[in-house]
C-alpha cells in the first residue's frame, strides 16, 4: 500500500514515482478506503435559529455527495478553547480547524499548522478572486489559513431614534461627537463605546475589533510586527485614546454605562433600542433585525477620522493541522470549502463570503442578499488586513483595562499608552 505521509502532499512527483499505479491525489485513495475528517467549527448544526449553521450543513452534504467516501465529523467548539488545547498539545485532531484570522498567529506560532503556500500554488488557487487578495492573509510571508468570509466594522443604528434626534448617520468621528447634544431621551446611549470584556473570544474584543484595530494602525496600516511586538505609533494611540475619552466627556455622546459593555450588551441595546447607534459587526445585523429591530435597523460605513479611511477587516479561516494523519483528504475538503460553489452555499446563511466569483451565484441576486453584496463591496473598497499579535486576547484584556481606567478615573491617554506598552511587552516576553 502506498504511504500517505506529508511528503506526498508537498511532492507530487515523488508520490507518482513511489506509487506508479495509483494517482498522487489522496482523494482517489480516500474514496477507495474511506476517510473521516474532523472539522472544528463554532457553528452548531443543531441550532435551528442560526441560518449559518443550516448553510454549513448544506455545504458539508454537498461535499460528501461529491466525495462519498470522505465523511465530515464536526467538533463544535464555540469558544475555541478545545481546539486551542489540541493544537498546542500536537494532537492529530481536528484535521481541519476553523479559526478567526486574528487568532491565527497564536496557532501558527505553535508550529503545528501546515504552511499552505505550496499547496495553493500547486492546485492553482488564484490570488485575485478574493474580496482582498489571498496574499494579504499571510503571516510573515507564510499562508496558514484560507479565508472563508470577511468582516468589516459597520455603523449600526436605529432609524427612528436618529430621525427623532435629527441625526444623520455619521461618517466621521467629528460627526459622532457633534451628535451627542441631540439625543434627549433619558436612558438612551447615543453612540455606545464598549470597553468591557463580555461576549467575545477574549478581553475587550468589541473595543479592539470595532474601533481600535482601525484607529491604532492609522494611515500606515501597522498593528503588530511579525515578531509580535507593537507596531502602531504612540501618536496614533494617543489620538485614539483622546477620541474615545471625548465621547464620554466633552461630546457626551455615550455614557459610563457603555464603559462596562461588551459585545453581548451592545447587541441587546441595539435590539431593544436603548442604544441609538454604534460600530458593530455586520455578522450580527440580521440576527438583531430578526430579534425585534426589524426594518428600523439601518447601517452605513463605520465612522473614522475621514470618510475614506481604510477599515481593518478580519475573517474566519480554515487551517490544516500539521499532525493530522489525513492531510490529503483534509486538503480536499478545504479546497471545496473555499471554492465558489461552497462559498455560494455559505452565503445563503448570511456570511460575506471571501471569493469574488461566488457573488455571481443566482442565490445572491435577490433583494435579500442586497446587504451582503454591499458589504462585500465595502470590504473590497475600504478593507485592509493587518498583522495581529500571537497573544491577542491578552492584548485585548490589557487594552480594555487601560481604557476603562482612562475614562473612569480621568487618566490621560499618555498614561494609558505607557501602561499598555509595559504590560504587553512583559506578557509577550513571558509567552516567548
Amino acid at each position: 500500500m502506498c504511504a500517505t505521509s506529508r511528503r506526498a502532499i508537498f511532492n507530487a512527483a515523488a508520490a507518482l514515482t513511489i506509487c506508479a499505479s495509483v494517482s498522487a491525489s489522496f482523494t482517489e485513495r480516500a474514496i477507495a478506503q474511506g476517510t473521516e475528517i474532523v472539522y472544528s467549527t463554532f457553528l452548531d448544526p443543531n441550532n435551528a435559529n442560526d441560518p449559518r449553521s443550516a448553510a454549513q450543513t448544506k455545504m458539508i452534504q454537498t461535499f460528501e455527495g461529491k466525495y462519498p467516501d470522505i465523511k465530515i465529523r464536526l467538533l463544535v467548539d464555540p469558544t475555541g478553547q478545545s481546539v486551542t488545547r489540541a493544537v498546542k498539545s500536537r494532537s492529530d485532531t481536528p484535521d481541519v480547524i476553523r479559526v478567526v484570522s486574528f487568532g491565527l498567529p497564536e496557532y501558527a506560532a505553535t508550529g503545528n499548522l501546515v504552511q499552505l503556500n505550496d499547496l495553493v500554488k500547486r492546485d492553482g488557487i488564484p490570488d485575485d478572486d478574493w474580496l482582498l487578495p489571498l496574499s494579504t492573509a499571510q503571516i510573515d510571508g507564510k499562508l496558514y489559513g484560507l479565508p472563508q468570509d470577511f468582516r468589516i466594522p459597520i455603523l449600526v443604528y436605529r432609524k427612528g431614534t436618529l430621525q427623532e434626534a435629527g441625526v444623520t448617520p455619521p461618517k466621521t468621528w467629528e460627526e459622532v461627537c457633534a451628535a451627542g447634544s441631540k439625543f434627549k431621551q433619558p436612558n438612551l446611549i447615543g453612540f455606545a463605546v464598549p470597553l468591557g470584556a463580555t461576549g467575545g473570544i477574549g478581553g475587550a474584543q468589541s473595543l479592539a475589533e470595532f474601533f481600535l484595530s482601525t484607529m491604532l494602525v492609522g494611515p500606515n496600516g501597522q498593528y503588530f510586527a511579525p515578531d509580535g511586538k507593537i507596531a502602531f505609533s504612540k501618536e496614533n494611540f494617543i489620538r485614539a485614546g483622546a477620541t474615545i475619552k471625548d465621547f464620554f466627556t466633552k461630546c457626551k455622546v455615550t455614557s459610563l454605562r457603555s464603559a462596562q459593555m461588551g459585545v453581548n450588551e451592545v447587541h441587546d441595546g441595539l435590539r431593544s433600542g436603548t442604544i441609538a447607534m454604534t460600530n458593530f459587526g455586520l455578522y450580527r445585523f440580521k440576527t438583531i433585525q430578526a430579534q425585534g429591530a426589524g426594518e428600523d435597523l439601518g447601517w452605513g460605513p463605520a465612522p473614522s477620522y475621514t470618510d475614506s479611511d481604510k477599515q481593518t477587516v478580519y475573517s474566519y479561516s480554515i487551517a490544516l493541522n500539521k499532525h493530522s494523519k489525513k492531510q490529503d483528504a483534509a486538503w480536499t475538503f478545504m479546497k471545496f470549502v473555499i471554492s465558489p460553489e461552497a462559498q455560494a452555499i455559505a452565503a445563503e446563511g448570511g456570511e460575506v463570503v471571501s471569493r469574488k466569483s461566488a457573488y455571481n451565484a443566482p442565490s445572491l441576486q435577490s433583494d435579500a442578499a442586497k446587504n451582503q453584496k454591499q458589504w462585500a463591496e465595502l470590504v473590497s473598497q475600504r478593507g485592509r488586513a493587518v498583522a495581529y499579535s500571537p497573544i491577542l486576547s491578552t492584548f485585548h484584556t490589557i487594552l480594555g483595562e487601560a481604557f476603562q481606567r482612562m475614562v473612569l478615573r480621568d487618566e490621560s491617554p499618555e498614561k494609558a499608552y505607557e501602561e499598555v506598552v509595559k504590560r504587553y511587552d512583559e506578557a509577550l516576553t513571558k509567552a516567548q
